[in-house]
């Protein structure tokens, strides 16, 4: 049963992002990806690399001790 519950942890984690779009200057949008507290970055990075699978750019970081965020655009 532990080991069961081991294997299913990163699949919760993953679980625990979002991601949203916010219009950018000059056209186009950033995306937010938004991870929880118990989420390593990592988490957040494997969101954005499936939010733009041709690349990004990290345009900010975030983290308040509640919740990290990573704010990013997509390569073209």
């Amino acid at each position: 049963m532990k080991k069961n519950l081991l294997l299913a942890i990163p699949t919760i984690l993953a679980g625990c992002t979002t991601a949203s779009s916010v219009p950018k200057p000059g056209g186009g949008a950033y995306h937010i990806i938004g991870c929880g507290t118990a989420a390593p970055l990592r988490i957040c990075y494997e969101r954005a690399n499936k939010e733009c699978p041709t690349g990004y750019k990290v345009i900010s970081t975030d983290n308040d001790g509640v919740r990290k965020e990573l704010t990013i655009d997509c390569d073209k």
